[in-house]
């Protein structure tokens, strides 16, 4: 089957590079050469639908029209305009509905029989022109695989395997090529289909953040269950379950492989809140066997002396910034040479580095595993996270107490906001001021940020640095990080597309940030914002009595 695959996207990318002059075309029909593989095999099968809609323009010239699979193709009655040069937009959708291009889909709940057609694939190609030749259109999934892998120790035989939790109905937008959960829908239960007997089943689901709890009914009418971690679905994921049936109940363990999908990786067993040691004392405190300094200021606040480096149960920092693993690495920058901008970031990956520079965070893992959303953005003023007891991740008030100045107010409004009696306030620089941070002990380490801008944007280490121009601090300061995040809890605002206003491109929170110019050569404190998938360095801080 995998030597059909060769030849098929060799026959598609063959046909991709034949050019034309736009003449009329010698056949007039209509064909779909797919780029994608389906998940019940290999590829399509024979007999298989797609509803196709053709846009020229704010015109349309075909909707929903049924194309069917047969020799590597999707044909039909459908042709051509005879404006031979004029350019289209196409978009495909499998599995065809005759009622119309779905505006909300449903998967199965029971996917014995119904998982194939719990498979929503879609593509879309622009600037297509009539052509005698099949127009080649990359599909993708839009919805998300789970397998279930299990070992049966039971000794009775497996009779039904259910994910309960999810909800089953997607709000379709084609043309963004995006499924996502119906807000007014419930969860419901699915049944998995069998893959292997007894030793493998697999689900469609719709992409969303949910706590499955996995159910295996077996022939002596014993049902077992295992409530499962939160997990982010991802469109076009494919997760992995891996479980042991005993007689006493399920062990989920962790394990997967991955073919055609994008593997997102494992989902695991839901257990109780980490409990975390610490012990507080004068001057520091221990928090999961690492010492950190505090600091107590003159206005009676306690801080953090040092960025936190916790690394909860579950997580790995990576040194890649565009991972999307929650926590990442701290960085050296090099190459910039006596210029604002360094040309290469290195993760620093060991434990001297760390201790000194700490860890990045994004807004998910700092809250404890929290997604973030337009309806609760506003929640998580001086929320705990992952800070230890009895502190808190700061707010954008206190961090406006500290340095006296921030570019938005706690309103969203813009124009420049002045608290001339913070704590580091200097006149001369119009805000806070490093070395006061320093004076007092705050330790302002200058660690960088993992910085991604909005949802779509690539993320990446920021490479602004410290040098000759831009700093009256000692050499051994040059090459360092001039761009440092500190996150708070308090949300700035959801941001929209200015081209579709219902797409939501960016949630933002307040953060402390320095700024490096000859103009404040020892560097400018701010209140500014953030994404919230940005990666900053933390410090907590201690509840209020």
């Amino acid at each position: 089957m995998k030597k059909s695959i060769v030849a098929i996207l060799s026959a598609t990318a063959l046909m991709a590079c034949q050019k034309t002059e736009n003449p009329m075309p010698e056949s007039n029909t209509v064909r779909i050469s797919p780029v994608l593989t389906r998940v019940t095999d290999v590829n399509f099968e024979d007999g298989d639908q797609i509803g196709l809609t053709i846009m020229r323009g704010d015109e349309t010239y075909a909707e929903n029209s049924q194309l069917t699979f047969s020799g590597g193709e999707f044909s039909g009655s459908l042709t051509w305009y005879a404006e031979a040069a004029e350019t289209s937009t196409l978009t495909a959708y499998y599995p065809y509905d005759a009622s119309g291009a779905p505006a909300t889909f449903t998967v199965a709940s029971d996917q014995t029989t119904g998982y194939e057609d719990s498979d929503l694939i879609a593509g879309t190609k622009s600037g297509v022109t009539p052509s005698a030749s099949a127009v080649v259109i990359n599909f993708k999934h839009l919805l998300t695989k789970i397998v279930l892998n299990l070992t049966n120790d039971s000794g009775s035989e497996i009779t039904a395997v259910k994910l309960s939790g999810s909800k089953r109905t997607a709000d379709v937008d084609l043309n963004a090529m995006t499924a996502t959960a119906n807000a007014s829908s419930s969860a419901e239960d699915i049944t998995a289909q069998e893959v292997s007997a007894g030793s493998q089943y697999r689900v469609i689901v719709v992409p969303q953040t949910v706590a499955f709890t996995l159910s295996v009914t077996t022939a002596s009418g014993t049902v077992l269950e295992q409530k499962l971690a939160s997990t982010e679905l991802k469109a076009g994921g494919q997760y992995t379950m891996t479980a042991r049936v005993t007689p006493e109940g399920l062990d989920v363990l962790i394990s997967g492989e991955i073919d055609n999908w994008t593997d997102e990786g494992e989902i695991g067993p839901d257990t109780p809140a980490e409990e975390v040691s610490f012990e507080e004392f004068d001057g520091y405190f221990v928090y999961d066997g690492e010492e950190y300094k505090t600091v107590t200021l003159s206005d009676g606040s306690v801080w953090m002396a040092e960025p936190m480096r916790y690394v909860p149960e579950g997580y790995t920092p990576s040194g890649d910034p565009a991972a999307d693993s929650h926590i990442w690495y701290p960085y050296s920058l090099s190459g910039g040479g006596d210029s604002i901008n360094a040309t290469e970031a290195t993760a620093l990956t060991d434990d001297e580095s760390i201790r000194k520079y700490g860890l990045f965070y994004d807004m998910y893992v700092a809250l404890g595993g929290t997604d973030v959303t337009v309806d609760n953005c506003y929640d998580f003023e001086g929320a705990q996270g992952i800070c230890p007891p009895g502190w808190h991740i700061p707010t954008r008030t206190e961090f406006f107490n500290l340095c006296g100045l921030s570019n938005k107010n706690a309103l969203g409004e813009s124009g420049n906001q002045i608290n001339t009696e913070a704590l580091f306030y200097d006149a001369d620089y119009g805000g806070g001021k490093r070395t006061l941070y320093e004076e007092a002990g705050w330790n302002y380490v200058l660690s960088g940020v993992r910085m991604m801008t909005n949802f779509n944007s690539t993320p990446r280490y920021q490479l602004t640095q410290l040098y000759s121009g831009n700093t009256s601090l000692p050499e051994d300061y040059y090459g360092m990080p001039g761009l440092t995040y500190h996150m708070s809890s308090t949300c700035y605002k959801p941001i929209y597309s200015t081209a579709n206003p219902e797409e939501l491109t960016n949630i933002q929170f307040f953060a402390q940030m320095t700024t490096f110019t000859k103009i404040y050569p020892e560097g400018r404190i701010n209140v500014a914002y953030i994404s919230t998938l940005s990666g900053q360095q933390l410090r907590c801080v201690k509840d209020a009595r």
